[in-house]
């Protein structure tokens, strides 16, 4: 589940948008006044975004306080603010926020900007847009999938991750209590992932290495499960392994 920080000075403004975004899904663990709570709050426990309103009380408002997120923290933030004149947007801008919601903004808004901003942090800038990427169900940010489900996504540390197995257009993601599903290629999946300890044995499996008990000429266990492996992934796995 998408943890959210709110940073807003007006309480009755931001309990309802609490109230708003955990009816659609979204976890809210805290609510921050001005700057000086803002920050206590991320030394305390770093959200997954922030939304965050432009007119704090205080001495810093919202813009300067991104400034300290990006250097301090860096965690992606959404300005939500009545403020639509070119000096504000244009100190905005140079912050670097992934969205920027004009209040006052209906629920469906604050849905839709969280969902972009999150999909649009998942995506590799240096990479175009396919069709087989378009329709993703899994959101790669950091070190967490992101799992879409309806209105909703939740969180799965990728280090919980014991192995992947492609069935069809979707991948089967196994955790060591249940699985997730996702609609995605394996390929396009490991490429996004970059993550050296995830090894692909098979055209239609991969595993966590940090979890590998056994290695056979034609399988892999991953803690007790059999997992099968090509010759020529399994020639590549043993040198890497660099068995003495």
């Amino acid at each position: 589940m998408i943890k959210i920080l709110i940073v807003e000075d007006e309480l009755i403004i931001a309990e309802d948008m609490s109230n708003i975004l955990e009816q659609m899904g979204y976890q809210v663990n805290g609510i921050a006044m001005d700057a000086d709570e803002a920050i206590a709050c991320l030394e305390n426990e770093k959200p997954d975004l922030i939304l965050l309103d432009i007119n704090l009380g205080g001495k810093k408002d919202g813009i300067d306080l991104a400034a300290i997120i990006n250097e301090k923290f860096d965690v992606p933030f959404i300005f939500t603010t009545s403020y639509t004149d070119p000096a504000t947007i244009d100190r905005a801008k140079v912050v670097k926020p992934i969205n920027y919601l004009v209040k006052p903004f209906k629920p469906e808004q604050l849905y839709t900007a969280i969902e972009i901003a999150m999909f649009n942090l998942a995506k590799n800038p240096e990479k175009q847009t396919t069709p087989d990427t378009e329709h993703e169900d899994g959101l790669i940010i950091k070190d967490a999938l992101f799992i879409k489900d309806k209105y909703r996504y939740t969180k799965l540390s990728l280090s919980d991750i014991l192995w992947i197995k492609a069935e069809g257009n979707y991948l089967e993601i196994h955790l060591a209590e249940r699985k997730e599903l996702i609609r995605n290629s394996l390929t396009s999946f490991l490429d996004r992932l970059n993550k050296s300890n995830f090894y692909r044995t098979h055209k239609s499996y991969a595993v966590n290495l940090d979890y590998l008990s056994r290695v056979e000429p034609t399988a892999v266990y991953i803690l007790r499960t059999e997992i099968p492996i090509s010759k020529n992934y399994s020639e590549d796995l043993m040198k890497r392994l660099n068995v003495m």
